[in-house]
């Protein structure tokens, strides 16, 4: 997300990634108002409990979050390393993973926040992603009409603009059309609110074209008075006909104990798209009240989809099970306690259930990644900033 000094979490470029990949059969940061000094972390390493998500590939690399399928059944994904972006593909259902090319390369061009969309029936696979060059910031779309071997430039979403924009998510509509959803400062600032940062849609009719068949629209943002509205990583599911959810990274709108901790979000349409239902706005989760400081926990880089037709499913990063305080929403990534939960609706995708964990084993973890590879057969990306392992339930 935003690397600057309002930021979610700064994204390190790196080489090397550490990912947890399990699986299971299954039925956005806030500026500090003063910058505080990093509490030495407390490493909390432990085995899964019982019944948990368990190892299934030890090492090896893998893609981060926008898993997808091509045509020939293979699975594949894409990740950057700062300066380029790699893709993966798996022949086992992602038990293993190798390099199958990449996408784009410039050494002038810092690339992040990876994601794919085959499309079905097709050898077409989208790839959209976040650029920073020359002080500005773009969302930029890339195509391979041969499942992934090759990539030509698609178009340009967003930008150029020194405001952030990022962290984009793709997702076809029940009619065809192909939208994209992402993190906006620029839609925030346009809108009245400079420093705020917005989920914003646009949309074109089927899988070409301009994206202005939707205008620009504003998925989810805080509405009440007086609150900071800082939003991002969206991934969007369908539910039912044009009835679909987006969930969301933000932070509390009004501090907690001094501090505001990253909290999850989710709003729903019931158009497609169009229009969103804030009386359908709920927190996702938001994690305990440290007692020591009065500060909450956090929980982040939240990733959902729908399991088996039934529930939503949503993965997410927190810190509540650290010693010690919580760590601010600002730190760097590399500099975050957290553990994986997961969290799926209840009622009518209205409510949502207590936490599972999801990993446990290290307390180094990030943007974790969800793809039902069958019907209620479901893996986790984790990206562990470091080596990488596959888990199985």
């Amino acid at each position: 997300m935003n690397p600057s000094p309002w930021s979610f979490r700064p994204r390190l470029p790196r080489r090397l990634m550490m990912f947890a990949l399990l699986t299971a059969s299954l039925g956005a940061c806030a500026p500090e108002e003063e910058a505080q000094a990093l509490e030495p972390l407390a490493r909390v390493e432990s085995e899964l409990p019982a019944g948990g998500w368990r190892v299934l590939m030890p090492s090896g690399g893998a893609p981060i979050r926008g898993i997808t399928r091509r045509a020939d059944g293979l699975l594949i994904g894409g990740s950057s390393w700062g300066h380029g972006i790699d893709v993966w593909t798996s022949a086992n259902g992602g038990a293993s993973w190798a390099l199958h090319g990449s996408v784009a390369n410039n050494p002038s061009v810092e690339f992040g926040d990876v994601t794919m969309l085959a499309i079905p029936g097709t050898h077409t696979v989208f790839c959209a992603f976040r650029e920073y060059a020359n002080g500005q910031f773009r969302v930029t779309i890339t195509r391979s009409d041969n499942d992934g071997d090759g990539w030509v430039y698609d178009s340009t979403v967003a930008g150029p603009t020194t405001r952030f924009v990022g962290a984009p998510f793709l997702f076809r509509r029940g009619n065809g059309d192909l939208q994209v959803y992402y993190d906006s400062e620029l839609l925030a600032a346009q809108g009245g609110f400079p420093g705020h940062q917005w989920i914003a849609m646009q949309g074109r009719q089927g899988l070409t074209g301009a994206w202005t068949a939707y205008g620009t629209v504003t998925v989810s943002r805080d509405k009440r008075a007086g609150a900071l509205s800082r939003e991002g990583m969206p991934t969007v599911v369908q539910l039912s006909g044009d009835r679909i959810m987006a969930v969301v990274e933000g932070v509390e709108g009004f501090p907690t104990g001094g501090a505001r901790a990253n909290v999850i979000n989710a709003v729903q349409s019931w158009d497609g798209g169009r229009t969103w239902d804030d009386s359908l706005r709920r927190t996702v989760y938001s994690s305990r009240i440290d007692p020591g400081s009065g500060r909450r926990y956090n929980a982040y880089v939240p990733y959902a989809i729908r399991v088996g037709g039934g529930p939503v499913g949503v993965a997410f990063c927190t810190d509540e099970d650290k010693a010690g305080p919580p760590d601010l929403s600002s730190a760097p990534v590399d500099q975050r306690s957290c553990h994986v939960g997961f969290v799926t609706t209840t009622t009518n995708f209205e409510t949502w259930s207590a936490p599972s964990p999801v990993w446990t084993g290290t307390s180094r973890n990030y943007t974790p990644g969800l793809f039902e590879r069958a019907p209620n057969d479901v893996i986790a990306v984790i990206d562990g900033l470091g080596t990488n392992r596959v888990l199985l339930r």
